[in-house]
């Protein structure tokens, strides 16, 4: 028998070929056969196509790793556990936007220049449970030239969706990050993180953010998490009643890179 690498769960049958699933793997044989060996499913062009497709999901898998650390300290306090498995399947389809290059070799960052890239991109969750229209009222835009949020004034009671849980105050933070897919590279701007208690007023939002110095492609997010704080203690709630949302990207003109820029090591 031989195993299929797919970004997808494989089963049926294909002229003499049967696909099924054991131990979680994707497994294929001849019929009447105990199985293909790894030689034949490399020479079979059957399996051109699932070939293709795996490698591009391979890479999809490797690219994911340093998008999850854009903006990491957001996503360590509001993700579920189909994370990961998102982050994979949006960058597959940014790939798939690649029109230059045929199946099995498109790439990532050709498909990040197409125009309605931003379609694909804005509004990603780290929580699908708690999209941002779930737990804010307003409407949120990043504009870069200020390097601001719209977000300047909140009343916590009123513009909040508070979680089922116990929680009397609320964080909200900023983040920014630059994103060369090519080299594997980032650099990445947080802002401060701005608490407020659970009141019927209107306060004041004043984020101060670093601007960023590379040019590739810029991500604005916006983190907002729930506590309880009792005396001087604050607890923090569970991360599945936070949000992490893509609030804005710009696309710019390639540049050189400063000394600074931060690289995943391996």
């Amino acid at each position: 028998m031989a195993k299929v690498k797919a970004p997808f769960k494989i089963k049926g049958t294909l002229d003499d070929l049967s696909f099924y699933i054991a131990s979680e793997e994707n497994l294929v044989r001849q019929k009447g056969n105990s199985g293909i060996t790894k030689e034949q499913f490399a020479k079979n062009p059957i399996f051109d196509r699932i070939r293709q497709q795996s490698s591009e999901f391979g890479s999809c898998s490797q690219k994911s790793k340093v998008f999850r650390l854009l903006a990491k300290q957001f996503y360590d306090k509001a993700k579920e556990v189909s994370f990961a498995g998102r982050v994979n399947k949006l960058l597959f389809e940014i790939l798939q936007e690649d029109t230059t290059n045929k199946i099995g070799e498109r790439k990532i960052e050709n498909g990040l220049q197409i125009p309605e890239i931003d379609e694909i991109l804005v509004h990603f969750e780290g929580n699908k449970l708690r999209p941002l229209k779930k737990v804010l009222k307003k409407e949120i835009t990043f504009d870069w030239k200020q390097n601001k949020c719209n977000l300047t004034s909140i009343n916590v009671e009123q513009d909040i969706l508070w979680p089922e849980q116990e929680a009397n105050q609320i964080h909200l933070q900023l983040a920014i990050a630059n994103w060369n897919c090519k080299d594997d590279e980032f650099e990445n701007q947080y802002s401060n993180e701005i608490i407020l208690e659970k009141e019927n007023t209107k306060k004041t939002i004043d984020f101060k953010l670093e601007q960023l110095q590379t040019k590739d492609l810029w991500i604005a997010y916006l983190f907002i998490g729930f506590s309880y704080k009792e005396r001087r203690n604050a607890i923090p709630l569970h991360k599945k009643w936070n949000t992490t949302t893509i609030i804005g990207i710009k696309n710019l003109v390639r540049q050189s890179r400063p000394e600074h820029l931060m690289k995943p090591k391996s």
